[in-house]
């Protein structure tokens, strides 16, 4: 499934599509962490395998929620920094309106809004003052850095610009891997919506999805289906 697909509704969701797209493959039965314990449907060859009516449960949970975020008029928060993935959070994200964050999460993001915010209105200003001309009174040198300058704030924020107060949720990919915004949205009391492997503590997510984290087309799958039931 790639995410220029037609919507698909959660409820033609088919668990042999998912487990077509890899969605079941756990780790192995050692890097289990006891919080996933019950939603493992079997160990194979040392690995863990998911139980896939409970992940397609879990999307459902999920999706409830984000539209209940959506109807209240907040944003949705999207990271996943992982290279095989990035693109496919992106486009997910832009799809719908939603910031996001791909390239690395700035500490404060969420804990320190009120200064990143600064640095998002900044990069908004500079990209409006230099496609207006106002940056032609400057000497070449000085457009040069200012125009490193923007490319930094764009990296660093680009993907924030829709996120003009804290959002009501925060999805990530991988809640190991994205320890940082887990946290931050913990002390923000910003509920999680984590995709999140057999590796995971998920016991401080509030919409855990237990799922291959790793496997482009399980992300892929699932980031879709959330993207299509979210209402407009």
């Amino acid at each position: 499934m790639t995410i220029t697909q037609n919507n698909m509704d959660i409820e033609k969701l088919k668990i042999k599509d998912m487990a077509k797209a890899g969605v079941a493959y756990g780790y192995s039965k050692t890097r289990r962490n006891p919080s996933t314990k019950g939603f493992i449907h079997g160990t194979q060859n040392g690995i863990d395998i998911i139980d896939l009516n409970k992940t397609k449960e879990q999307i459902k949970e999920a999706i409830i929620f984000l539209n209940s975020v959506k109807a209240s008029g907040k944003k949705i928060l999207f990271v996943g920094e992982k290279p095989e993935i990035i693109q496919i959070v992106k486009e997910v994200a832009l799809s719908i309106g939603e910031p996001y964050v791909t390239n690395r999460f700035i500490g404060g993001a969420i804990t320190n809004f009120p200064q990143i915010k600064k640095r998002i209105e900044k990069l908004h200003k500079m990209i409006e003052e230099r496609d207006s001309g106002a940056w032609a009174k400057f000497t070449k040198k000085e457009q040069l850095l200012m125009q490193r300058e923007l490319e930094k704030l764009d990296k660093n924020f680009g993907g924030l610009g829709e996120m003009t107060n804290l959002p009501g949720a925060v999805i990530v990919v991988d809640s190991k891997h994205e320890e940082i915004p887990v946290k931050e949205a913990a002390i923000a009391h910003i509920p999680v919506i984590s995709l999140s492997n057999t590796d995971c503590d998920i016991s401080t997510i509030e919409y855990p999805i237990i799922c291959n984290d790793s496997s482009r087309s399980s992300i892929e799958m699932i980031l879709n289906v959330i993207k299509s039931n979210l209402a407009n």
